[in-house]
């Protein structure tokens, strides 16, 4: 079983920084994105149901959501988050993004 099959909303590629404020302040790389939920690298490793509170788009979104699975990857953690609920005003930053870049 993979953290792919468990999703409820599909994720996008999405390889900006992520800022934790919460539950300390870390810098993050994103890894994929959706409504429900993102995917990131971390250097440190966060328990699982460990609540998170992010910003992602230089600022421009606050993010809540709850830690569901961690594989170590490398030196660091991939972390999936599952958002409290489902942002879809998240989603139309992601795609204006992706629609300014290509």
């Amino acid at each position: 079983m993979t953290e792919s099959n468990q999703r409820a909303t599909q994720r996008v590629p999405f390889a900006d920084e992520v800022r934790f404020r919460a539950p300390q302040p870390y810098v993050a790389q994103g890894v994929d994105i959706g409504a429900g939920g993102i995917g990131v690298i971390l250097p440190e490793l966060l328990a699982i149901d460990t609540q998170v509170e992010i910003e992602i788009f230089d600022g421009a979104a606050t993010a809540y959501g709850t830690v569901r699975w961690t594989v170590k990857d490398g030196d660091a953690y991939r972390i999936g988050i599952q958002f409290r609920e489902e942002d879809w005003a998240i989603m139309e930053l992601v795609e204006s993004l992706r629609s300014q870049e290509g």
